[in-house]
């Protein structure tokens, strides 16, 4: 039986071990060689340079060193897209994209993740790379790389923005912005601030709009930047003047700009709702140069309503029949963006779904992780505890026959010392008879007592052999008793073992939660389910943990609770105060004003000697 125990204990250990392998996917990484290190230490600055050092290097098998092989397909990428060469197909970038989405290296696959979007959405796969954008938006948000996360939610604020999705755009922005700030890039966040106001403006939220232009300004001067990207959000300011009904001050802002940065169509519209109809025809003939369709619709609908006066009426058909054309076109290709537009909310919230469907299974997974453990665990301390009854008995059985072996032995040497007397009282009274020492009376006497004597010697022998065959039996029966005993004992010794394996086991399943370990190594705040998660980890691992907490102290509050389950788990005052989201000494004075908390509700309180700390760990 101890043999099997062991086995049992061993297979246990194996098999968790191995769904902690399975489930967390993770995989040593080697070190990148040293070319591969140089040249993404050049690439943000030097392209060309990192192109270069990739070009010259010898290439990494993809046999024997697939990781190598995979970041220098990712960096080659990189580098030419970098430089604004064409790249005809994502097969080099997808060798690195098949390999980062198996493994946890979160930065690489989010890297990986964005070039494919990028090549996609330069071939016109437009659904594909908005697929790879959602899907970096996940990744990156694991990592530190802001420059990446920028990247993705500028790209994917870019399409949105396209499609008119003001909601989905805004929120993509807003992050791209927070991506720019965090990695302390003034260009990024300039660039950010323009794609913002643009959300705004879609969004009627003019004042916003112009306060966000006005801050993208600001930062493009204070970069010494007063070029064609500074008067395009100039331009893009006397817009929003303009929409918002602010005509006059639209009109100052445009024509204050160089000529070569000008909207004539803005400055010809600004006049003809002015109603300086001669200003505004010779800025919108000017504007006809365009091969935007929208713009052209615009200019003609504003000429043909201009050519109803009398002077330009001998325009009238002309600017007529070129406004049905170009309104045909814009119906048709508004219809085409609707389609696409409502396909990618359909894909959008279909990836949503399906991670989340990943959550899920992964969950249940190590739902079914722990209750397997519980039920192994259960199993063992059943029968440590039917092993420690049956030990208890037999050392019962074991006590009571040694005392009633003692009892025979006493009345074996009571009965033994009885019958030595009555042996030399008879030699005693043989020796008198035979020296006739006494008259025939007392002879017979003697002789009476002789008798007497003899069946009294005679019935005590019988007794004396009684006592010794019970002896006999109870000595044998105490020492197979004996041999038992000591083989329980050793059981008994197995089981406290096992015992500390039981909570060396439990310490393990909870040291290789994902969660857990993310949390030891990088601490922060918690949602609402991911407290659920560490709750149901307490309560089913460490035997209804949380439930006895409550049961003991049904005032526990919330956030008192959480302070158990995490000293229950082992981290750190440090730990807990970045999940917290508070100072250390906050959490010291919390662990005070909880264990006061107990020492009220527990009868008898705590011991003054015993720490919070040790007393969780012990309940």
């Amino acid at each position: 039986m101890r043999k099997i125990t062991h086995y049992i204990l061993y297979i246990l250990i194996a098999f968790t071990a191995f769904l902690n392998i399975q489930c967390s996917g993770n995989r040593k990484e080697k070190s990148p060689l040293p070319e591969l290190v140089h040249a993404e230490s050049v690439m943000f600055d030097h392209p060309d340079s990192a192109l270069h050092i990739l070009e010259t290097m010898p290439m990494p098998s993809a046999r024997w060193d697939k990781e190598n092989h995979a970041l220098w397909c990712l960096l080659v990428t990189q580098a030419q897209y970098k430089q604004v060469m064409r790249i005809p197909s994502d097969s080099l970038v997808r060798i690195a994209y098949d390999y980062y989405k198996t493994t946890d290296n979160a930065r690489r696959k989010a890297m990986s993740v964005l070039y494919m979007g990028n090549i996609n959405y330069e071939l016109g796969n437009i659904e594909d790379a908005m697929r790879y954008y959602l899907e970096g938006k996940t990744a990156v948000e694991k990592t530190d790389d802001y420059k990446t996360g920028y990247l993705i939610m500028s790209s994917l604020a870019d399409l949105y923005l396209f499609r008119n999705l003001a909601d989905y755009a805004l929120d993509a922005c807003t992050k791209a912005y927070n991506y720019a700030i965090k990695d302390s890039n003034k260009r990024y966040q300039m660039s950010a601030l323009k794609f913002l106001a643009r959300c705004y403006c879609i969004r009627h939220e003019f004042p916003k709009a112009i306060d966000t232009y006005n801050k993208c300004s600001s930062i493009s001067l204070e970069l010494g930047q007063k070029d064609e990207y500074y008067y395009q959000i100039q331009t893009e300011i006397s817009l929003v003047y303009s929409n918002s009904g602010n005509l006059e001050k639209s009109l100052v802002l445009s024509k204050s700009l160089p000529v070569e940065y000008q909207s004539t169509v803005l400055i010809g519209k600004n006049y003809y709702y002015l109603n300086e109809h001669d200003s505004a025809y010779i800025y919108l003939q000017k504007s006809l140069d365009t091969d935007n369709v929208y713009t052209k619709a615009l200019i003609y609908e504003l000429l043909y309503k201009i050519s109803d006066s009398p002077k330009y009426r001998q325009y009238l058909k002309t600017y007529c029949d070129s406004l049905l054309f170009y309104n045909d076109s814009i119906i048709a290709l508004d219809k085409g963006k609707e389609i696409i537009a409502y396909k990618e909310k359909y894909d959008h919230q279909k990836l949503i779904t399906e991670q989340q469907c990943l959550k899920l299974e992964k969950a249940n997974a190590q739902r079914l992780l722990f209750i397997i453990t519980i039920c192994l665990i259960v199993v063992i301390a059943v029968v440590a505890y039917f092993y420690q009854k049956r030990l208890v008995r037999k050392e019962t059985t074991i006590r009571k026959q040694s005392e009633q072996l003692q009892d025979y032995m006493l009345q074996l040497h009571e009965y033994e010392t009885r019958l030595m007397q009555n042996n030399r009282y008879m030699e005693e009274l043989q020796e008198q008879i035979a020296g006739q020492e006494v008259n025939a009376e007392e002879i017979d006497s003697y002789r009476e007592q002789i008798d007497s004597l003899q069946s009294e010697n005679s019935r005590l022998s019988e007794n004396i052999n009684t006592l010794q065959q019970h002896i006999a039996e109870y000595t044998s029966k105490l020492d197979k008793v004996r041999r038992d005993t000591e083989k329980f004992r050793s059981i008994s010794e197995e089981n406290l073992n096992l015992k500390q394996r039981e909570r060396m086991l439990a310490d393990y399943v909870i040291d290789n939660d994902s969660l857990v370990k993310e949390l030891r190594e990088k601490s922060r705040v918690l949602d609402d389910m991911e407290w659920e998660t560490l709750e149901q980890m307490c309560e089913s691992t460490y035997s209804n943990f949380v439930s006895r907490m409550q049961s003991i102290c049904p005032t526990l509050t919330r956030q008192e609770l959480h302070l158990c389950i995490l000293i229950k788990l082992r981290f750190s005052n440090t730990q807990m105060s970045e999940i917290f989201g508070v100072s250390v000494s906050s959490v010291s004075q919390k662990k005070f004003r909880l264990k006061k908390h107990l020492s009220d509700s527990l009868e008898g309180g705590l011991p003054e000697d015993m720490t919070l700390d040790r007393w969780v760990a012990e309940f």
